[in-house]
């Protein structure tokens, strides 16, 4: 990560209606950027199914460098699931964190609450929510 965060700008990328993968409910997925002026610090992306009272938006971030040149030490991803209470960190699943490591590393609540990762992970998802205005 460039910055604690606070200097970070959000972009707003794209939009996609796709399918939930457990249940086929109709799910809209909105990509966006995290900006530190000209440099790239990550992106998210922000899963809704719709009709589905029991399904969280799931808040995918992914931090660091994610250059040509950078490698899965150098980039990280959470989960957060937003539910009435506000935002949860959320563990990957063994089959995520497989698929992930070539490309990135993935972090489970245990290696982000108490590191120096969770004050940046508050900070991007609060700007995230508040200033992407498909949210």
């Amino acid at each position: 990560m460039f910055s604690d965060g606070s200097d970070v700008t959000i972009r707003e990328g794209e939009i996609e209606y796709t399918a939930c993968n457990c249940c086929d409910a109709p799910t809209t997925v909105v990509t966006g950027y995290f900006e530190v002026g000209e440099l790239s610090a990550g992106w998210y992306t922000v899963g809704v199914t719709h009709d589905r009272p029991g399904h969280l938006p799931l808040v995918r971030l992914y931090i660091g460098d994610w250059s040509d040149t950078a490698g899965p030490d150098e980039r990280w991803g959470l989960r957060v699931g937003i539910d009435k209470e506000g935002p949860v960190l959320l563990d990957w699943s063994e089959e995520e964190m497989t698929q992930a490591r070539p490309v990135f590393t993935p972090l489970n609540r245990l290696q982000v609450l108490g590191s120096p990762v969770e004050p940046q992970l508050w900070t991007l998802l609060d700007k995230m929510l508040t200033q992407d205005s498909r949210l």
